[in-house]
């Protein structure tokens, strides 16, 4: 898995783009949060405290979970179920350069979608390298969550399966923190929302302490755990599974 041709990979990577744009289950995890974060600035909202923030915080969530969990496996997926791959393997493309090209289109499209978050939220523009940091952080965690999806499913109609309800596990908890005790237990182990309070402990300049060090280390586990889960599928099920 490590012959890697930056050319081959370079190539890939357009046509992961390409193929991105061209369907629309891919394509419009980027616009719900989007229309979402544009939707809520125009209407009076009564909420406490920073409505920026609410908005930041609501849509960086939307976003993350849905593109970083959706595109990478999806795409995945899709190459399987029109035997596009089989294509990619007579063609010489390694195993290391077609996941690869998988993974950084994933990170690449939910930060693109985390970035226009934060210019619609109208947050302090200060702020932006705090947020990009922390939000790829756990976006690099979905997206290999995504990966290990992508291989053990044989078309886009069993990746849904799985996709659904680990955004909803994701998602729901971190939303609701506030209000539930469960959710409060279960969002504080999600990588997401540890990124999130990272970032929150930057704008509040509370990101030497302990509290960070912890949500640091959960981000930590997750990604070494899903490249660890996904290097073990990888060898059970091989490339062209």
């Amino acid at each position: 898995m490590m012959n890697i041709s930056l050319r081959k990979w370079n190539a890939l990577f357009k046509k992961d783009l390409s193929d991105y744009l061209k369907n629309p289950a891919m394509f419009i995890c980027n616009l719900i949060p989007l229309m979402f974060v544009v939707l809520y600035n125009f209407l009076p909202l009564d909420i406490s405290g920073d409505k920026s923030l609410f908005l930041l915080t609501i849509g960086m969530l939307l976003n993350s979970c849905m593109c970083a969990i959706v595109v990478p496996s999806t795409s995945i997926a899709e190459e399987k179920e029109k035997y596009t791959l089989r294509t990619l393997i007579l063609s010489n493309v390694s195993a290391a350069e077609f996941y690869l090209s998988k993974i950084c289109m994933g990170i690449v499209i939910t930060m693109a979608g985390n970035l226009l978050v934060f210019l619609l939220s109208k947050t302090e523009l200060t702020y932006l390298p705090a947020y990009l940091l922390f939000t790829f952080l756990g976006t690099l965690c979905l997206v290999m969550l995504s990966a290990v999806i992508g291989s053990v499913c044989r078309d886009q109609m069993s990746t849904s399966i799985l996709q659904v309800p680990l955004m909803l596990v994701l998602l729901i908890p971190s939303m609701f923190s506030g209000a539930f005790k469960l959710f409060r237990y279960i969002s504080y182990i999600s990588p997401i929302d540890a990124s999130l309070q990272l970032y929150y402990n930057a704008v509040k300049g509370e990101l030497f302490s302990g509290k960070s060090a912890v949500r640091l280390c959960i981000i930590v586990v997750w990604v070494i755990g899903g490249s660890l889960l996904f290097s073990f599928i990888y060898k059970k099920r091989g490339f062209d599974n």
